[in-house]
């Protein structure tokens, strides 16, 4: 029985340590009101920008209850060509669309994990950073990203692998 207990334990443990943090004490600028689920709940329409985003990172399903698998990396180039592949008008979110979906009163992660589930914010310490399609002005070698371990947003080089989640406009 004891076997059983520690192994329940040991299978809890890194769950429990994953559990967004919010403060109270900062407005929430993403909720619950701010979202609808459309196409059997694998897509969030912001009703604020009118934008429409893909639920899950790129490399993970809907299950219909959450995000399941892993989000598969990309460098900016390749994440680019992957938002034009997927079609349907998704495309790879400038800066301020994607800081729209930061909410800095919660991290890990920072985001709605109501309407963005499994969401990873600390995969490989890339932090859960995701790419924007904003290169900077002052370095072409670098592209605006979006650190939802926190909801900040940084540059960062274009030949690393970061995370990606689409958008389109509203239809």
């Amino acid at each position: 029985m004891k076997k059983i207990a520690l192994i329940t334990l040991m299978t809890l443990v890194p769950l429990l340590s994953q559990a967004q943090t919010c403060q109270t004490n900062i407005k929430n600028k993403t909720p619950d009101s701010r979202y609808k689920l459309l196409n059997n709940g694998s897509e969030v329409k912001d009703l604020i920008t009118g934008l429409i985003w893909n639920r899950c990172s790129l490399g993970q399903t809907w299950s219909g209850t959450t995000c399941a698998g892993e989000a598969s990396a990309y460098t900016w180039h390749q994440a680019l060509q992957a938002a034009q592949t997927a079609g349907n008008g998704w495309t790879l979110p400038n800066i301020n669309e994607l800081l729209s979906l930061t909410n800095r009163s919660c991290y890990q992660p920072a985001i709605n994990d109501t309407f963005f589930p499994n969401t990873p914010f600390d995969s490989n310490h890339n932090y859960g950073r995701v790419w924007s399609s904003s290169p900077v002005a002052s370095n072409g070698g670098y592209a605006w990203s979006v650190l939802f371990n926190s909801g900040y947003d940084n540059n960062y080089r274009k030949n690393f692998a970061l995370f990606v989640r689409l958008v389109r406009a509203s239809q």
